[in-house]
């Protein structure tokens, strides 16, 4: 089996590679697998193989073209360009009716006014400062109990078992020692 690369493929791959191989996937996988510093999400198609089913059975074609897979939402000018395009066909196209002339007109232009301000803001970013120290005193499965789970009333000095209760409290703040001496 010959493996075909076209386009931007080219830059990762040799232009075709002859594969041993019975099925169209163990093919690219044997051809990835050797190649050094190939990119973790490249994204790829192979003409007349549409599922992944058709990859993996056993084949007799002796030519396999891979092409760069069409990905993405059109960039941040596609909501501005698709509402000019809903503003001018309300415009230019006779004979819509009012009802389908305005809705494409106020889609069209809040299509613009949202692709406007995001040209403006930063996508956001998450940081892990921000995040609450863990526990250090009580472990992940113990701290946690469904609702609606019973629990244990007792007076005096009872050793019980059961789910720990803990609303609003900062688990790094906690403190031991033996009740009611005064905690270390």
């Amino acid at each position: 089996m010959r493996l075909i690369f076209h386009g931007h493929l080219r830059d990762h791959f040799p232009a075709s590679v002859e594969m041993n191989s019975r099925t169209v996937a163990d093919a690219i996988e044997g051809i990835s697998t050797q190649i050094p510093d190939l990119p973790k999400y490249l994204r790829v198609e192979v003409v007349g193989f549409d599922t992944e089913a058709a990859l993996r059975a056993p084949t007799d074609v002796e030519e396999v073209h891979i092409i760069p897979a069409m990905f993405g939402g059109g960039g941040k000018f596609f909501n501005i360009i698709l509402g000019g395009l809903m503003i001018a066909s309300a415009l230019l196209i006779p004979g819509i009716g009012t009802a389908l002339s305005t809705t494409l007109l106020v889609n069209g232009g809040l299509m613009i006014a949202a692709g406007v301000v995001s040209l403006f803001m930063k996508a956001p970013t998450a940081s892990k400062s921000e995040d609450p120290p863990p526990s250090k005193y009580l472990g992940v499965t113990q701290n946690t109990t469904a609702q609606g789970t019973r629990i244990t009333l007792a007076c005096g000095r009872v050793l019980l078992a059961g789910h720990w209760l803990s609303l609003q409290s900062d688990a790094d703040k906690l403190s031991f020692g033996i009740y009611p001496a005064t905690p270390t």
